[in-house]
């Protein structure tokens, strides 16, 4: 067996796909924002986000795959794919335990941080007890929503705060309030598309008690709560960073991304606006392009990452491989289309809506 394919089944076992293009970028732009904000960007600084990376890549794959586990006999009812399903019961269990020794492991560098155990030791509580029986805290109704935003989004955004010493202040407050309610409404998201496979199977979550209308009323809420917390991370970014002076002059460095996030808020106000009416404007579970998709997805995983690894990029030039590896995983290997929204600006003005040639 090659290398490639070593990695290609290691990362359909971790489910790789599932969780890391969501996870890394936020994870990044934490990491690097707490860097820049105490003008940390020095080679030791470095090299402990490169330790919390392996520790917090880890531990999000052992979270998917403990839900694998727990979701066995529920994926083979379903026919979702679930990785146990073609290992025997030894093999799962080896699987598995070796996968939480090495999570483990990678803790051991941050355990005299403080704060950091006792949010390490709530994560695994949530995080497993989540999927596995018999707390199994996912078919709970709204309680199991919470707890996955929780396990999922909370806890390691906090433990990023205390593996990197910046354990409290009112921008760690403010940006895990931000990411964890994207979280949740990607948890929102996930249930809603899952409704009618969970009633089929009799499973506990919210999107198989709730009627349909009122998972898309809570959809609706959820996408309005995730477009302000978008704006309130690139607010705190623009907030906290301050003026850099850049070629003699002083300069607001957040300010850009601010008023990005804000022409993306536009568009996508436009955009639901002439859309039909009660019809939810779906960012994540679509294919094709949309402005709501520039700001829900675009710019919380490859927008503000970006520029924080740029402006990072100005205080240590190492930091320049990190920013090209990340933008040829999320544009070249991720195959992004991050040209369409020029191509759909070209094709309006070369070809005006009815309306807009008749008042020309």
């Amino acid at each position: 067996m090659s290398l490639k394919q070593i990695f290609q089944k290691a990362g359909v076992f971790v489910r790789w796909r599932d969780w890391g293009p969501g996870k890394i970028p936020v994870l990044l732009s934490l990491g690097f924002y707490i860097g820049l904000s105490d003008q940390l960007i020095s080679a030791g600084f470095l090299l402990r986000v490169g330790l919390f990376f392996v520790y917090a890549l880890l531990h999000s794959a052992l979270g998917y795959v403990a839900n694998d586990w727990g979701d066995r006999d529920l994926d083979r009812r379903q026919g979702k794919p679930n990785v146990f399903l073609n290992l025997s019961l030894g093999q799962g269990i080896t699987a598995l335990m070796m996968l939480f020794l090495l999570a483990l492991m990678s803790g051991v560098p941050f355990i005299g941080q403080p704060g950091f155990v006792v949010l390490w030791l709530l994560w695994i509580f949530f995080a497993l007890g989540y999927s596995l029986p018999p707390v199994r805290l996912k078919e709970k109704g709204t309680l199991g929503l919470s707890v996955s935003a929780v396990a999922q989004w909370t806890l390691p955004l906090l433990l990023t705060f205390a593996a990197l010493g910046e354990l409290g202040g009112w921008d760690m407050w403010a940006l895990v309030a931000a990411y964890t309610i994207s979280g949740a409404t990607l948890e929102v998201a996930h249930q809603r598309h899952d409704q009618l496979r969970d009633r089929e199977t009799g499973a506990g979550t919210l999107g198989a008690r709730a009627s349909t209308s009122k998972m898309d009323a809570l959809y609706c809420i959820a996408l309005l709560a995730d477009k302000l917390a978008v704006g309130l991370v690139c607010l705190v970014v623009w907030l906290n960073l301050g003026q850099w002076e850049i070629f003699g002059l002083r300069f607001p460095v957040g300010l850009p991304l601010f008023l990005l996030y804000l022409l993306f808020l536009v568009l996508a106000f436009v955009e639901m606006a002439r859309g039909e009416p009660g019809v939810v404007v779906e960012p994540y579970y679509t294919p094709g392009h949309s402005t709501t998709k520039l700001l829900h997805e675009t710019l919380p995983n490859l927008g503000i990452p970006a520029y924080l690894l740029f402006l990072a990029c100005l205080q240590n030039v190492y930091v320049w491989g990190l920013l090209l590896v990340f933008l040829f995983w999320r544009l070249v290997l991720g195959q992004a289309d991050w040209l369409w929204p020029l191509r759909a600006l070209y094709n309006r003005w070369r070809h005006p809506a009815p309306e807009q040639q008749q008042n020309q």
